[in-house]
């Protein structure tokens, strides 16, 4: 007679209980059946699994090894269904997702890996750039799935909604607003606010730079910085002061501090953005994914 996966599995959970009964009743069926069909294994493979007594059983030496194997063996079983569902599902090949750098603080990192460990037939091509280059990149096919700030799509996208978020005043440490809790935008007057280029995303950019002068507050604009944490950096230097998204007030920067704004409006959103047509299985399980775990 043949050894059956299901003998496999009533004598793991039996190795496991070392009790007929509660054996039976995890495995959902009555006692003699169980006892039956160990016997029936046993008788199988030439040799005793199992040692019974009047209050349970004990694994023979034999037993033992060859419980080991079955978790081993059926283990693999459950992976292999795993991964064919999976690729009945789509949900294998390679993925190309781009982000901003500060999508780092917004969680992406732990949602990337669950996504991984969840569909390990597919594989991420991560690429960091900028919201320009991401649209430019997904419009061209580049690019399946992206994080960006916010800002007008073409029509060939489409969009999820990450969330929306509040801009903080980031400060050096020694700063004289260091200490305070909230301020308006109106007290960063007179300082060196720095801004990253508009050429590397006009949109953002465009925003925060009309907050800072509805304040009466003029951006410095000679550097040409790209990434927040460039700018960051340079406050941390007492470089100047500036406006940020308080995910990045969550990076081991040390020597800046960062303070809330009073303006209700001083905040942007994060999307993520796919091509409209053309998707595959696995971007369409990827954008399901991020939307039932979220990022925050």
């Amino acid at each position: 007679m043949a050894i059956t996966f299901r003998q496999l599995q009533q004598f793991l959970v039996l190795s496991k209980e070392l009790h007929f009964g509660r054996a039976a009743k995890r495995l959902n069926i009555s006692q003699p059946p169980l006892s039956v069909s160990m016997k029936q294994l046993e008788e199988t493979l030439g040799f005793l699994l199992l040692n019974r007594e009047r209050k349970g059983v004990r694994l023979t030496p034999a037993g033992a090894v060859f419980a080991e194997h079955c978790a081993r063996i059926l283990g693999q079983l459950d992976a292999a269904r795993a991964l064919a569902e999976q690729r009945s599902k789509g949900a294998s090949g390679t993925l190309t997702v781009s982000f901003v750098p500060s999508m780092l603080f917004r969680d992406l990192p732990r949602t990337l890996r669950n996504f991984e460990e969840t569909y390990p037939a597919a594989e991420l091509d991560l690429q960091e750039m900028n919201t320009n280059r991401q649209i430019d990149n997904l419009l061209r096919g580049a690019v399946d799935v992206g994080f960006i700030h916010a800002v007008p799509l073409p029509p060939e996208l489409a969009f999820h909604s990450i969330e929306t978020e509040r801009l903080v005043c980031c400060v050096p440490r020694q700063h004289r607003l260091a200490g305070r809790s909230r301020i308006s935008i109106s007290e960063m007057a007179g300082e060196k606010v720095l801004v990253f280029a508009r050429e590397f995303a006009a949109h953002y950019h465009d925003r925060i730079v009309s907050l800072l002068r509805a304040a009466d507050v003029e951006p410095y604009t000679p550097y040409r910085i790209q990434h927040w944490f460039t700018v960051i950096a340079l406050v941390a230097q007492g470089m100047g002061i500036s406006l940020v998204p308080r995910s990045l007030s969550r990076s081991a920067m040390a020597d800046v501090t960062y303070i809330e704004i009073d303006e209700p409006d001083a905040e942007h959103e994060v999307q993520m953005i796919w091509r409209a047509s053309t998707q595959s299985d696995l971007t369409k399980t990827f954008r399901r994914h991020v939307r039932v775990h979220g990022l925050g």
